[in-house]
């Protein structure tokens, strides 16, 4: 009778087990799927957020652009750390003025944007852009947004 009731008892005690460990199988998977889960939203707010500040830091930089304001060139150069120094490698003995000028071509701004913003003569911005153009050795042909972005942004 002893030996009926120990197996019974054995038996039961291997069926929790086997229940524990298959509820461990089915809610192992499940945890880590909703973990994963967890992290991609995050990851997925991060890069949203980080795009954001991009996007406001760029929509900053055009507003002072626009606005010709002084701090225009200080937040370029924080927002855009090598290009200045790409730019000088170049041709180190461009001007601070033409360094500007650089920026706007590089934010894709026309001739007669950057005239309008910098309150110069479109003839004026016309000029500078050839001398710029003869400096750092640009093709006539090559458009120089893209020549810009083609040499400055690898």
């Amino acid at each position: 009778m002893l030996t009926k009731q120990r197996k019974k008892k054995k038996k039961k005690n291997l069926n929790i087990y086997y229940l524990l460990i298959g509820s461990a199988v089915t809610i192992i998977p499940l945890v880590c799927r909703m973990l994963s889960a967890s992290n991609k939203k995050k990851e997925k707010t991060q890069a949203l957020l980080s795009k954001q500040k991009t996007s406001e830091a760029f929509d900053g930089i055009m507003y002072l652009a626009k606005n010709n304001s002084s701090e225009f060139w200080g937040h370029f150069q924080e927002k855009y750390p090598d290009f200045q120094k790409k730019l000088l490698e170049i041709n180190s003995s461009l001007k601070v003025s033409e360094l500007i000028l650089c920026a706007y071509i590089y934010l894709g701004f026309n001739t007669k944007d950057i005239a309008e913003y910098t309150f110069k003569a479109v003839q004026t911005v016309k000029n500078n852009k050839y001398n710029l153009r003869k400096r750092l050795s640009v093709p006539a042909k090559d458009d120089m947004v893209v020549w810009f972005r083609n040499n400055l942004d690898n």
